[in-house]
C-alpha cells in the first residue's frame, strides 16, 4: 500500500534504519566476542606447571606456568615504545627470586604492583624489615632472546663485580632457558580482541553518523518549521508528485524537492540559491557523488542524492531537473566564480543590503 504525503514526512524523521541494525550488529558482535573470550579462558586454561622445575632448564615455551616469587630486582630491560618507556604496552623484564634461584619475568604494570613489598625488601639493608609473604604469578613460557641474555649478564655482572662474573655459556645454569611473560595469556584470544576492536571502531562511526543525521534532522525541520512548510509539502506528496527516483525515495513534486534516501533532506525550488554536484574521487577513481544545496538565507545547506561511483543518468537527470525549477539567478555548478560570487551574497546579507 503506497503511503501518503503525511506517512512519508513521519518515515523520513525516524532513524534510519541502516543506524539502528549497526548499532544491533556492533554491539552483538562486541557483548559476543567478551563472552565467547570469557568462556574460553575458563574451560580453555590448562592446569599450570612449575616454572622453577629443574631451574626452568629445559623449559619448553608456549606453557602455561606458576612462579612463587620471593625477590624482585628493579627493572632489566625495558622494550616496545622507546619514546614511551612508561607505555603499558612494553615489555618489563626483571629477575625475580625463588628458593635460591634466579628467573627472567616479563611484567605488566598490575602484577608488579603486587610485587613492591617483595622489591622493596629485595633492596632493603635494614635487618629488622619483615620478610613479606611470597607472591604466585602466572603467565606463559618464552624463550630468551640472545640481545636479553646479554643486557642480563651485564647487569648481573655489574652488581657482582668481576671476581663472580659469568658468560653466556654459564647463562642458563644461572637463569634457565625460558622466561615467564606475564603479560601473556595462557589462552589466545587474539581473535576476539580483534573481533572486539574492528566493531567498536564501527560502533563509533555509526555513533557519529547517528549524531550527524540528528543534527541534519534538526536543521531540516527548523527551516520547514520557520517558513511553514511541512503541511504543504504533504500535500505536494499527495497530488503534486511530478517524479520519483530510487525506489520512490527521491521524489520531485511541484514546487519541492524530498529526499529520503540517505537520511531526510527537503527544500523548496524558489529558495535555492546555489547548487552544485560534489564529487570524491580515490587515486583518480570517482567513488561517490552528492547534490549539494544552499539555500537564500546564506547559511542553510543540504547534501542529498549521494550515491557511490561516478554520476548515473539518474542522478544527473535529478540534478537538471532541479536546476530546470530553480530561480534564474540561483547559482548552478562548481566553479570559482560561483564560489567567490556566493561569498559575496553571503556578505551582502550581513550587511542587510539584500
Amino acid at each position: 500500500m503506497e503511503m501518503n504525503g503525511k506517512q512519508i514526512m513521519k518515515k523520513a524523521k525516524k532513524v534510519p534504519i541502516r543506524i539502528i541494525l549497526g548499532y544491533i550488529i556492533c554491539i552483538f558482535a562486541i557483548v559476543g566476542s567478551i563472552v565467547v573470550m570469557n568462556y574460553r579462558e575458563k574451560t580453555q586454561k590448562p592446569e599450570p606447571i612449575d616454572f622453577t622445575t629443574k631451574g626452568a632448564v629445559g623449559m619448553e615455551k608456549d606453557k602455561y606456568a606458576f612462579l612463587k616469587v620471593e625477590g624482585l630486582t628493579d627493572e632489566v630491560a625495558i622494550y616496545g615504545d622507546t619514546e614511551n618507556e612508561d607505555s603499558a604496552t612494553n615489555d618489563r623484564y626483571y629477575i625475580a627470586f625463588s628458593e635460591g634461584y634466579m628467573y627472567i619475568i616479563d611484567l605488566d604494570y598490575s602484577t608488579l604492583d603486587s610485587l613492591k613489598n617483595l622489591q622493596e625488601y629485595t633492596y632493603s639493608a635494614d635487618e629488622n624489615t619483615t620478610i613479606p609473604e611470597p607472591v604466585t604469578i602466572y603467565g606463559v613460557t618464552e624463550e630468551i632472546p640472545l640481545e636479553l641474555k646479554q643486557l642480563i649478564l651485564n647487569y648481573y655482572n655489574a652488581s657482582v663485580g668481576e671476581e663472580y662474573a659469568i658468560t653466556l655459556d654459564d647463562f642458563e645454569m644461572y637463569f634457565g632457558s625460558a622466561l615467564l611473560n606475564v603479560r601473556k595469556d595462557a589462552v589466545d584470544t587474539s581473535f576476539e580482541f580483534i573481533i572486539i576492536g574492528i566493531f567498536g571502531f564501527v560502533l563509533i562511526t555509526v555513533i557519529c553518523s547517528s549524531i550527524t543525521n540528528r543534527i541534519s534532522v534538526k536543521k531540516l525541520e527548523k527551516y520547514l518549521k520557520k517558513n511553514e512548510y511541512e503541511q504543504e509539502i504533504e500535500n505536494q506528496l499527495d497530488d503534486f508528485v511530478e517524479e520519483k527516483h530510487y525506489k520512490d525515495k527521491v521524489i520531485l513534486t511541484q514546487n519541492y524537492f524530498i529526499d529520503i534516501k540517505n537520511g531526510f533532506t527537503a527544500f523548496k525550488y524558489t529558495d535555492v540559491k546555489w547548487i552544485y554536484i560534489h564529487k570524491l574521487r580515490y587515486n583518480g577513481i570517482a567513488t561517490s557523488a552528492s547534490i549539494e544545496v544552499y539555500l537564500n538565507d546564506g547559511k542553510t545547506s543540504f547534501s542529498c542524492v549521494k550515491i557511490n561511483g561516478k554520476e548515473t543518468e539518474e542522478f544527473l537527470d535529478i540534478f537538471n531537473k532541479i536546476c530546470s525549477k530553480v530561480p534564474e539567478d540561483a547559482l548552478k555548478g562548481f566553479s570559482k566564480e560561483n564560489k567567490e560570487a556566493f561569498r559575496e551574497y553571503q556578505k551582502k546579507i550581513k550587511r542587510n543590503e539584500i
